[in-house]
């Protein structure tokens, strides 16, 4: 009996083992191909990690001329899904009729080697577009249209036909113009371009809505059968009027019934060189495949990337704010300041990282990347100069030379990131590794030496900085992602908040122990109802002076409100074939907002908007004195000289940080010539065209910079125009759940009030903005000033 349930417990236990501990197998995949070029190579890429979770591509060991293998070690029970490329999809293995194979599945059971045969692959066989229902699902729903596409510089709409003769169009590889692929095209590139493809659908699929991905680095118009489908931006004639946009949602798409259907677009992109220096494609791809598959992953990935970036900045960006709070109370801390910049350098990175999933240029894009590289530096130098105030009394001389090389580095990513790359790139990556080096050198320093606290600091700068350089080794394909952990360099700095953290607790609580023992002593030669009656005393006395002193603040700003006011136009002028309204709402007593008018009775008519910085005393200060300046000045003066004439004095009052954004429009007859300094862009809706236009002048708010070069603008208005000047309070308005209004919005609520009357106009915006806020309090001044040409 003994013995059964002896053997009973060991083959419970074997079992309970086999669970926890699951048996690793080794799978050898053998690829055979005898069309593969030459210098060329096999990749394997699959389903789980060993594979590369079909984002990496892992290179396979070439065995001969016509064979390569890859060993797979996996636990046992697994199912391998894998497909086999030469390098990208676009490459892909295909059967002998020319369709690419199913995903190749094994369950990993025991040691074997599996061996595929490749007859071909997909860009050696496939010369055109075909749409069937077979090639859908091996493809996953997601079909790229590489192949069959021509193109033709220049522009006429004539190509856009769909029985247009394209014969003698040039054939072009790949459409995206990776580098090389523009290279051999860049000497008859004219910034405008057209592709055409004749893609043949099945018929099973006539009639059925597809998604449609198109990503573009310029600016595109994509025809189907000669009916627009979609524009992405604006196309142009120059750089000036051409807008690029890409859009990263998915869209839809239907192919009627007939086999043939041609897929054309037209597309320009007049920044193409500047973008094939930063090795960014200077043209478009397009995909189309299942609705539900794009639009999941769609949600997915926008979910996921809004989470990271939403949840790991936030909780840096406290980290920063918090220490930069303790310098401020306790400037003697510089270890806190330093932190604190290190941090919101952290969170700058966390969340540049993350936008570039969801910007619509690639100027933005490459903007973004340049502040990810800026921030990365800083980031680095802050937290080697909080290792080395957390571990010196002093700080030592070479953290000047590190100051130095940081700043020259930082300045050539700003202002030159092209010159010297990469090599440059490759010089700074020594340096951020001597720069870890040294922080190393601090933590052995600490711990020789037993110190409680700059080791600690240490110990998370280096491991932040060490799940960084794994992040580039991940970035750069060298190394495979653990646990199918992508984003990993976020944990690193977190690790790093809380060493930090542990630190900061630490002395805090040494303090507040020394604060007890002074209490105690303060408790024993003080006694207990003569220090409660002090108190009581000091308590009655604070609360008078504090009555008073709100009696004396609210009857002064009852006076400057009064004061305010009475500077605004007490009307609009009557200007003949204008319907002017105007509108301001202060976000407290006194505002920074202000408008004004001049009216010349040969019928021109000046209007100025303008924006302190805050709100408050001081703002309705320097309100004052711009509406001092606005009323002596002539009515002939340029804005241009006015402008220069207002920054001048503002800095001559020395208001310190108090600045003036300004908005003035001059319009005559039907002309409007305009100028911004700092002010959001004024809205003119086209009555024509239905649209809005946005005018935005790029400029710094009056009272900075002395010799700042402020632009004009000028814009024909026609009947049925309506301009829109207005302040920032507007578009930058939070609802309850701190999400803001934004400029894409006003424009859209714009363009559909906009055939209103003025009045009318500026009522609906108000709704607007009421029912955005939904009663959440309104943090900045609103003023709005409508125009509409009768």
């Amino acid at each position: 009996m003994n013995s059964r349930i002896q053997l009973l417990f060991a083959v419970l236990l074997i079992s309970l083992s086999v669970l926890i501990f699951p048996q690793t197998r080794r799978i050898t995949v053998i690829a055979e191909s005898n069309k593969v070029p030459a210098n060329s190579n096999i990749y394997i890429t699959g389903g789980t990690n060993e594979l590369g979770n079909w984002m990496i591509m892992q290179k396979m060991e070439k065995l001969s001329s016509n064979k390569w293998s890859y060993i797979a070690s996996v636990e046992e029970g697994d199912t391998l899904h894998f497909k086999f490329t030469r390098g990208s999809w676009r490459t892909e293995a295909v059967d002998s009729s020319g369709i690419e194979f199913p995903d190749f599945s094994y369950i990993a059971g025991k040691d074997t080697t599996l061996i595929y045969s490749i007859p071909n692959w997909r860009d050696q066989v496939q010369n055109e577009v075909v749409i069937s229902p077979e090639r859908l699902k091996n493809k996953s729903g997601n079909l790229e249209l590489f192949e069959g596409w021509k193109y033709k510089t220049g522009d006429d709409t004539l190509w856009a036909d769909p029985n247009y003769n394209d014969n003698k169009w040039k054939p072009i590889a790949n459409p995206f113009l990776y580098r090389k692929d523009f290279e051999k095209m860049d000497w008859e590139w004219t910034g405008k371009v057209w592709f055409r493809n004749h893609i043949l659908v099945d018929s099973a699929l006539w009639n059925k809505p597809f998604a449609f991905n198109f990503f573009n680095t310029g600016a595109a118009e994509v025809y189907l059968d000669g009916k627009i489908l979609y524009k992405y931006g604006e196309t142009g004639k120059s750089k000036e009027t051409e807008k690029p946009y890409f859009d990263r949602n998915p869209r839809h798409i239907i192919f009627s019934a007939k086999e043939e259907h041609v897929l054309v677009v037209r597309y320009s992109n007049f920044l193409a060189e500047e973008q094939s220096k930063f090795n960014v494609p200077t043209g478009f791809n397009a995909t189309i495949g299942s609705p539900d598959i794009f639009f999941s992953n769609r949600i997915n990935d926008v979910r996921q990337m809004t989470w990271q970036q939403m949840g790991f900045g936030a909780f840096l960006l406290a980290f920063a704010i918090m220490h930069l709070l303790i310098f401020i109370f306790y400037p003697k801390t510089k270890e806190n300041l330093f932190y604190s910049i290190s941090m919101l350098s952290f969170a700058a990175v966390v969340y540049t990282s993350m936008q570039s999933n969801f910007t619509h240029t690639v100027l933005s894009a490459i903007n973004l990347s340049i502040i990810n590289s800026t921030s990365v530096q800083i980031s680095l130098l802050f937290g080697l100069l909080t290792v080395y105030a957390s571990s010196y009394s002093k700080m030592p001389k070479q953290y000047l030379a590190f100051i130095s090389l940081s700043a020259i580095f930082i300045f050539r990513t700003i202002f030159f990131p092209l010159l010297g790359s990469p090599y440059i790139d490759y010089l700074y990556y020594f340096f951020a590794l001597i720069i870890t080096l040294e922080i190393f050198r601090i933590v052995i320093r600490g711990i020789k030496r037993k110190e409680s606290w700059g080791w600690l600091i240490g110990s998370g700068f280096l491991v932040a900085i060490l799940l960084i350089t794994y992040q580039v080794l991940i970035s750069t394909e060298i190394v495979r992602p653990l646990f199918g952990i992508y984003f990993v360099y976020v944990y690193g700095i977190v690790f790093l908040a809380i060493t930090v953290s542990i630190h900061l607790s630490r002395r805090i609580a040494f303090t507040n122990k020394n604060l007890e023992n002074q209490l105690i002593q303060i408790k024993e030669l003080s006694h207990k109802a003569l220090e409660q009656e002090r108190r009581a005393k000091d308590e009655e006395i604070s609360r008078k002076l504090l009555e008073a002193d709100n009696a004396r603040k609210t009857k002064e700003l009852e006076e400057a409100r009064k004061l305010q006011y009475s500077m605004l136009p007490r009307k609009v002028p009557p200007v003949p074939n204008l319907d002017i309204a105007v509108y301001m709402k202060t976000a407290t007593e006194v505002g920074g907002d202000y408008y004004d008018f001049k009216y010349n009775n040969n019928g021109s008519l000046t209007i100025a908007v303008g924006d302190a910085t805050g709100h408050g005393m001081r703002a309705g200060t320097l309100v004052a004195a711009i509406k001092g300046l606005f009323t002596a000045e002539p009515f002939q003066t340029d804005i241009i000289n006015f402008f220069n004439k207002c920054n001048s004095i503002i800095r001559e009052m020395q208001l310190g940080n108090l600045y003036m954004a300004m908005m003035m429009a001059k319009i005559t007859d039907n002309k409007m010539v305009i100028s911004s300094a700092g002010m959001p862009p004024a809205l003119i809706y086209r009555g024509k065209e239905k649209q809005v236009e946005e005018i935005r002048i790029k400029g710094l708010p009056l009272g900075g910079s002395p010799d700042f070069p402020y632009v004009k603008k000028e814009a024909l208005l026609y009947r049925g125009d309506t301009i829109l000047l207005m302040s920032d309070g507007f578009p930058e308005l939070f609802n309850k759940q701190k999400e803001i209004l934004d400029y894409n919005k006003v424009m859209e609520i714009f363009c559909s009030v906009a055939e209103q009357s003025s009045k009318k106009i500026i009522e609906e915006l108000n709704i607007a903005a009421e029912k955005w806020m939904d009663g959440a309090d309104q943090q900045d001044d609103i003023t709005f000033v409508v125009v509409k040409v009768k």
